[in-house]
């Protein structure tokens, strides 16, 4: 039987044009028609009825006209960053207390306003006082972006971050509340590809947090494209067996020390990476020597990848959050 595909309406055509126009606006800030029109293959006329209409929703502003060889001054247009705005929220771990981080970007992900909160406890409550505060203060906020770690939090919450099935319910409900679309995102995840940001040079990046007295978690990055698994559990690498089913870094310094150089070991030596960053606070001093020298045969020598220590995790999670959501903006 032959399946006929639907045909492409103008609206759809009209949309996909619009979305082309704005990515190119975004990558060069500051563009002449001659410049979009090479950039999207559009033609002059579709592009200034494009163009017309953004600047009328606001999304993009009229700029100064510049001289191009000896010919007339040409009209620029610029990309308005400020159109709309991103809401991050990260909760994350630092000294054995937890925190929120909130922080409100631009489309260029230019940084507005940040700040962090000792929480008394990871629960939703917490974090919708302060949303809504920001929201108060910001409404171009067009988009909500939250982080966490999945093994201090427990039911619904930790569900929507793993991505099964109750991470659209409990993401639709807070979407309803707030009036803005919400979604979730591991903190190793966001970190990872957050790394990969840093380092885009290696296609395929390892992140790995090591606290000792917290179960390990390893998040994975392949080409810009977070690897999720099928369930949203890639990564859970504290059911590797050499943890006895205990799940967490021992706190006791040395017997922490031996199970993270394992754990590193497993990673590196399955998944090949060219990059892994390891995110830690107080693991001992020297990890990356002693992992080096405990690499007993040529195999696992040749899969060294370069190493990373890293015990600023925020910075790499907000970056990470700021990439998935304007992948998701482009699409609202």
């Amino acid at each position: 039987m032959q399946i006929q595909s639907q045909p492409v309406t103008s609206q759809q055509i009209r949309e996909q044009n619009i979305l082309n126009v704005r990515r190119a606006l975004h990558s060069e800030q500051v563009a002449t028609i001659s410049r979009l029109k090479t950039l999207t293959g559009l033609s002059v006329v579709t592009l200034t009825k494009l163009l017309q209409y953004l600047i009328e929703t606001g999304e993009v502003l009229e700029g100064e006209s510049i001289s191009i060889g000896n010919g007339r001054p040409a009209a620029t247009y610029r990309f308005n960053a400020s159109y709309r705005l991103i809401l991050i929220v990260s909760c994350y771990k630092r000294a054995g207390h937890d925190y929120a981080g909130y922080s409100v970007h631009d489309l260029f992900g230019e940084c507005i306003e940040r700040r962090e909160e000792l929480l008394s406890k990871v629960h939703t409550d917490e974090f919708r006082i302060g949303i809504e505060r920001y929201l108060d203060r910001y409404s171009k906020i067009s988009i909500i972006g939250i982080s966490m770690p999945t093994d201090t939090v427990g039911g619904r919450l930790a569900s929507a971050v793993r991505h099964d099935p109750q991470a659209k319910r409990l993401s639709k409900h807070l979407e309803l509340h707030f009036n803005v679309p919400v979604f979730f995102e591991t903190d190793i995840n966001a970190a990872t590809l957050g790394c990969f940001n840093r380092h885009v040079k290696h296609n395929y990046v390892a992140g790995l947090l090591l606290v000792p007295g917290r179960a390990p978690v390893c998040g994975f990055c392949y080409q810009g494209n977070v690897l999720r698994g099928r369930d949203g559990m890639a990564g859970e690498v504290r059911f590797f067996p050499m943890f006895n089913d205990v799940g967490v870094l021992p706190l006791e310094p040395l017997a922490a020390d031996d199970l993270a150089i394992r754990t590193l070991r497993a990673v590196m030596c399955v998944l090949n990476p060219s990059l892994v960053v390891v995110y830690s606070e107080n693991l001992k001093s020297g990890f990356l020597e002693r992992v080096k020298k405990q690499l007993s045969t040529e195999a696992e020598i040749a899969l060294l990848p370069r190493l990373e220590i890293n015990d600023h995790i925020r910075e790499d999670i907000v970056s990470g959050m700021l990439t998935i959501s304007l992948e998701r903006m482009q699409t609202l």
